[in-house]
C-alpha cells in the first residue's frame, strides 16, 4: 500500500500507479469522505452517478419479488 504525505496547504500527491489503475487524470473531480474512525475515503467521482450506483447491491435483492415484499411491508406497518 502506496505511502504519500500531506504537503502544503493540504495538497497530496496520488502515486502513478493508483493513477494508471483508478483512470484518474489531472484535473479530474474527486471526493472526499471521512470515517467515523478516522479514516479518509478518497473516490474519482463518476461522470454519471446514476450510472455509478446502478446494480449496486444488486444480489440482496436475488429470489426477492418487489411486489410481495411491499405487500409485506405494508401488512407490517398496518399491524403494528
Amino acid at each position: 500500500m502506496p505511502v504519500v504525505k500531506v504537503g502544503k496547504r493540504g495538497a497530496l500527491i496520488i502515486p502513478a500507479e493508483i493513477r494508471r489503475r483508478t483512470g484518474l487524470k489531472e484535473g479530474d473531480d474527486v471526493l472526499l469522505e471521512a470515517g467515523e474512525d478516522g479514516s479518509i475515503h478518497l473516490l474519482k467521482r463518476p461522470a454519471n452517478f446514476t450510472d455509478a450506483l446502478r446494480g449496486l447491491y444488486r444480489e440482496i435483492w436475488r429470489g426477492v419479488k418487489p411486489e410481495t415484499y411491499v405487500a409485506e411491508e405494508r401488512e407490517k406497518w398496518e399491524n403494528e
